[in-house]
C-alpha cells in the first residue's frame, strides 16, 4: 500500500542519515573512539560546540540589541543596565495593570506591544534549546552505549545534559508567569536582558576556546584576556551585583501590587505568586553561583595555566 510505501522509504532515509545525523550531534565519531588520542578526541567535538557557541551569541547579541532600542527610554529600564538616569524599577508595578486577559491588561506605559514580541522571541529561543537538550539526551541513551554498557559520547555521563536542561526549563516557566501579569512582563524584560548581556561573552570565550588550532582565537594569551578581563567582570557585574536589585524590587517593591492582587482574586493568590516568582529567581541566582564557580575553574583553563606554568619553570631551570 502507499503507506507501507511510505514507511519503508522512511525508515531507509533514517537509516541512510543516522550515523552523520548522530556525528552532527556529537555522539559518534567518524573513527573509532579507542584510536583517538585525547587531544583529537577534544578536538572531535570542538566543532559542534564552536557552532553552537556562534548560534547562542548571534541571538544574545539581537535581542539585547533590540531590547535597548525598544526599553531603554521606557520608566521601568533602570540606568544600570543602559536606561534613563530617572528610570527605575519601581514603575514595573504600576497599579493600573493587572493580568493579560482581554481589558484587564492596561497598557500604562504603552510598552505591552513590544514586551509581547520580545518573551515571544524569548519563549522560542528557550523552547528551542530545551528540545535541543531533550533530543541530546534521548540519542545518548538510545546510541551512547557499547555491548558491554560503557557510555560512548562526548558527554561522560547525563549530567552534562541536566544543568542546562534544569536552567532552560526554569527560565520558560519564569517567562510565560511573567508574561500573564503586567508588572513582571516589565520586571522580566529587564531580567532577561541582564542574563543575556553577559551571556553574549560567555559565547565568545566558548569561541576561543573551540575555535580551530590555526586560529588566532585559540591563542592561550586571547583566551586568558577574554576570561580574566572581559568575562568575569561582566559575569559579576550582571549576575551578582545587579540581577539581586531585581530580586529586591520582586520582593519589597511590588508590595503595593500584590495588595492589590489580593483584592483581585482569592485570598491568598498574593502569597502563592510571591513564592512562586521569588523562589525562581533564588533558583536562578543558585545557577549563577555554580556558573561562576565553574568559570573560575574551567577545566581547560586551569590545563592552559598548568602548562604555562611548567613552561616557566623549565626555562628558569634553564637559565
Amino acid at each position: 500500500s502507499a503507506l507501507r510505501r511510505l514507511l519503508d522509504s522512511t525508515y531507509n532515509a533514517w537509516c541512510n542519515f543516522r550515523s552523520a545525523f548522530r556525528r552532527a550531534t556529537g555522539h559518534e565519531s567518524t573513527a573509532p573512539y579507542e584510536s583517538l588520542d585525547a587531544t583529537a578526541a577534544l578536538r572531535l567535538f570542538s566543532a559542534p560546540k564552536y557552532a553552537t557557541a556562534i548560534f547562542r551569541l548571534i541571538y544574545c547579541t539581537l535581542s539585547c540589541t533590540g531590547a535597548l532600542i525598544l526599553f531603554r527610554s521606557a520608566d521601568f529600564w533602570p540606568i544600570y543596565v543602559g536606561g534613563k538616569p530617572t528610570s527605575s524599577t519601581k514603575n514595573c508595578w504600576d497599579l493600573s495593570g493587572t493580568i493579560a486577559i482581554g481589558s484587564l491588561d492596561s497598557d500604562f506605559d504603552h510598552m505591552n506591544v513590544a514586551l509581547r514580541f520580545f518573551f515571544l522571541a524569548q519563549a522560542s529561543y528557550q523552547v528551542h534549546s530545551l528540545f535541543f537538550h531533550i533530543v541530546s539526551m534521548i540519542l545518548l541513551l538510545t546510541y551512547g552505549r557499547k555491548k558491554d554498557g560503557a557510555i560512548v559520547s562526548m558527554k561522560s555521563s547525563m549530567r552534562s545534559y541536566l544543568r542546562p536542561l534544569v536552567e532552560h526549563f526554569i527560565t520558560l516557566c519564569l517567562i510565560f508567569g511573567a508574561y500573564i501579569f503586567s508588572g513582571l512582563r516589565r520586571l522580566g524584560a529587564v531580567v532577561m536582558f541582564t542574563l543575556e548581556f553577559s551571556s553574549i561573552f560567555l559565547q565568545i570565550l566558548q569561541i576561543c576556546i573551540n575555535s580551530p588550532d590555526n586560529s588566532i582565537l585559540r591563542r592561550p594569551r586571547v583566551i586568558s584576556v577574554v576570561h580574566r578581563y572581559v568575562v568575569l567582570p561582566i559575569f559579576i557585574y550582571c549576575r551578582f551585583l545587579v540581577f539581586p536589585k531585581f530580586w529586591y524590587s520582586a520582593a519589597f517593591e511590588s508590595e503595593e501590587w500584590l495588595d492589590q492582587i489580593e483584592k483581585a482574586f482569592m485570598p491568598g493568590s498574593a502569597l502563592v505568586l510571591y513564592i512562586f516568582f521569588n523562589g525562581l529567581i533564588m533558583l536562578i541566582f543558585g545557577l549563577n553561583l555554580v556558573f561562576f564557580r565553574r568559570l573560575l575553574f574551567h577545566p581547560l583553563l586551569n590545563e592552559m595555566a598548568s602548562q604555562k606554568m611548567n613552561v616557566s619553570r623549565s626555562r628558569s631551570f634553564c637559565q
